[in-house]
């Protein structure tokens, strides 16, 4: 089929006839108007981006949902937005409704910002957040004035048709030992404090995350990175590991640096402390190597929480133990 030709069928097919879409990775099934077509499925944190069109071919507008962590509660999440257009993080841009309404299934957070382009004209985005299986999927409306209405009739079809399931993080709960998970396609298996769960982590390339509970928007978290396997010497990367974070991050506290015993191997454990945006944090990392591939796991905590939960988050890097068998195919492209 021609361009032409796949063009006019989608500017004039009915808006509101939907076709099934499913992402079951994210825990996501929908359906999207035939008319706006996908141009990014399942790419790092975006579940998909559509594009609709509009009177200027070279501007569509876009839908779009993406994956993030879920906040303590949305009226927290609301509220970092109202302070966000306060400091006027979005230049241009006013923000005309932040909202938390109630729907047919559950609560949600409604957001809208106008902009006016040079030479445009007004475009409106309506974003709207939902919190699903400890995640957050915020699905984002963006269209030119004259577009909006049609668009967000079709919007809202689109967002009545979702339903959400358990995100495919690659783990699964040991049946025999309370809190232990096992991630089979890297072949490992770790111990999570009490109330922490795998998720999907936006943005990370990861073989394993985990998180607990929510404070405000931000939530503690575990993170398990992987290379080629080969050999380390820990010892030299003791040396010159401080002076390499402090390269990065010039205000990093490096408050440990150091060989453990982690069960029968030795490993590089590291406790910096630094800031991220309002939060001070601390980093509890170990580096070690592995039968089959090297690993770097980190635990990242609200430094006012990290003295009380350091002696169990050590214990549970000492549960770290790889499963029998090999890699599964394919794991390698992730594990460096």
């Amino acid at each position: 089929m021609n361009v032409i030709l796949l063009a006019v069928i989608v500017l004039t097919a009915d808006p509101v006839a939907l076709v099934p879409f499913e992402a079951p990775k994210f825990g996501v099934k929908t359906a999207i108007p035939v008319a706006w077509p996908i141009a990014v499925r399942e790419r790092d944190d975006r579940i998909f981006v559509a594009l609709i069109p509009q009177s200027d071919p070279d501007r569509p507008g876009v839908v779009a949902c993406e994956l993030g962590l879920a906040p303590e509660t949305l009226d927290e999440y609301r509220t970092r937005l109202d302070g966000a257009a306060q400091r006027n993080v979005r230049p241009g841009g006013k923000l005309t409704r932040n909202e938390v309404v109630k729907a047919s299934n559950g609560e949600r957070l409604e957001t809208i910002w106008e902009f006016q382009p040079r030479g445009v004209g007004l475009w409106r985005e309506l974003s709207v957040r939902v919190v699903a299986h400890r995640q957050m999927y915020t699905f984002t409306l963006n269209a030119d004035e004259k577009t909006y209405p049609d668009a967000k009739v079709a919007f809202d079809t689109l967002i009545e048709s979702t339903t959400f399931t358990a995100p495919n993080t690659g783990a699964t709960a040991d049946a025999k030992i309370k809190g232990r998970w096992l991630q089979r396609e890297f072949g490992f298996a770790i111990d999570l404090p009490d109330g922490w769960a795998p998720v999907l982590a936006p943005n990370e390339v990861a073989l394993f995350y985990a998180n607990g509970s929510a404070h405000g928007i931000w939530s503690d978290n575990v993170l398990v990175l992987g290379s080629e396997g080969r050999p380390i010497d820990l010892a030299d990367v003791a040396r010159t590991l401080p002076d390499q974070l402090r390269e990065v991050e010039p205000k990093c506290e490096v408050v440990s640096c150091g060989l453990v015993d982690q069960g029968k191997i030795k490993a590089l454990e590291t406790v910096v402390r630094t800031q991220r945006g309002p939060f001070s944090m601390t980093v509890l990392e170990r580096r070690f190597r592995g039968e089959k591939i090297n690993y770097e796991v980190k635990y990242t905590i609200e430094s006012k929480r990290f003295d009380e939960l350091a002696p169990v988050l050590r214990k549970n890097l000492d549960s770290f133990g790889e499963l029998p068998g090999g890699l599964q195919p394919g794991a390698t492209k992730r594990s460096g």
